[in-house]
């Protein structure tokens, strides 16, 4: 599976190859680990902390707030 990362400051953009869980949801951020819809992925770089971001899961986005590394994900209306 390919998670892709990029994080400018305080901001972080992942797309990842799985289908979305629900509309609104947790996931956390650990270091490598992604906790994300039951799964745990295990990254090949740290993700650093962030406050806000968007996730795409499966071409569906998903606005972000987070905070150490807890984060709530709601799907965005396109």
């Amino acid at each position: 599976m390919i998670v892709k990362v990029a994080q400018v400051r305080d901001v972080a953009i992942i797309e990842v190859d799985l289908k979305p869980c629900a509309d609104v949801f947790i996931f956390r951020v650990r270091g490598r680990e992604l906790e994300l819809c039951g799964k745990t992925l295990v990254l090949s770089e740290e993700i650093g902390e962030f406050r806000k971001g968007l996730l795409v899961m499966a071409k569906t986005p998903f606005f972000v707030e987070c905070e150490a590394g807890d984060c709530l994900a709601a799907k965005a209306q396109v």
